[in-house]
């Protein structure tokens, strides 16, 4: 889940509720609203795809390790077919 969905969990739930939310609730939503994550170039992710792959295949959980990859790799579809060609490959040339 990024942040722009958990917003929209929040707000949605704070919109079904009669009552205003306090002052400290508002306060935090305007921050997260306001809140810049620093999105992934495609650029940026073919220089790191190698190490995540490596990673993955390694054993570790590279989504855990390398999550804004991970997101990213779930909404772009030219680096996920990246992706998927460059764990066949590491994948394959393990197999002999």
């Amino acid at each position: 889940m990024n942040i722009k969905e958990l917003l929209q969990r929040i707000q949605t739930s704070f919109r079904k509720k009669k009552e205003e939310p306090n002052e400290i609730v508002q306060g935090f939503l305007r921050v997260l609203e306001n809140a810049r994550v620093e999105e992934l170039t495609c650029d940026e992710i073919f220089s790191t795809l190698d190490e995540y792959v490596e990673r993955e295949v390694g054993a570790h959980n590279a989504a855990d390790l390398m999550p804004l990859i991970r997101e990213h790799l779930d909404i772009c579809p030219d680096c996920h077919e990246e992706y998927e060609a460059l764990l066949k490959v590491i994948e394959e040339a393990g197999e002999k």
